[in-house]
């Protein structure tokens, strides 16, 4: 009874807690390189997430320093509407970003954009972020959030959090260095 109560008091105080996880890992990049912007996947019911999530991850970047940021964007044929989340334009704007030999490329999916069900609605927002090196394609830093807001906060709101603390967790290299030794 008594282990019974203390996980129930641990739950508790995690669902008071905001319900943020934030999962990250990879190397250092430099805000100096050309970066691109690809095509987020909507893993969810609400339309234009991803395009959503995409202009706040935008806008965080420039806030953060990156230098020159080009969204990459791939423009989905009519019959294709409705039958891809977005793996295809994501596909196509990553071949797109090597040809305009971007050095850095940030792309991910929207796992969750939406207020629960219930008297509160409390806004919900999940997102997985890869950042992937050209021209080699390798993934050099990847991160997952999520969290639940008040039932007074906007989802757009809880979602500029959880990407601003997504983002903030890139390692960044000095301004005066780069990666790349050519420039």
């Amino acid at each position: 009874m008594k282990r019974l109560m203390t996980m129930l008091l641990i739950a508790a105080t995690l669902s008071l807690a905001g319900c943020v996880t934030l999962h990250q890992s990879g190397t250092e990049v430099s805000f100096q390189e050309s970066w691109g912007l690809i095509p987020f996947i909507n893993n969810t019911e609400t339309p234009y997430a991803a395009e959503r999530c995409e202009s706040i991850v935008a806008a965080l970047l420039y806030a953060r320093g990156v230098q020159h940021l080009e969204r990459i964007a791939v423009e989905p044929k009519p019959e294709e509407l409705g039958m891809d989340r977005g793996e295809k334009r994501q596909r196509e704007a990553l071949e797109l970003a090597k040809q305009k030999k971007v050095r850095y490329v940030l792309t991910g999916s929207v796992n969750e954009w939406r207020y629960k069900v219930g008297l509160d609605g409390e806004p919900v927002a999940a997102f997985t972020l890869q950042l992937i090196e050209l021209p080699e394609g390798r993934v050099v830093w990847s991160g997952a959030a999520g969290k639940s807001g008040w039932s007074r906060d906007a989802v757009s709101s809880v979602a500029q959090q959880v990407l601003d603390r997504l983002l903030g967790e890139i390692r960044v290299l000095p301004e005066n260095q780069s990666k790349n030794p050519q420039k």
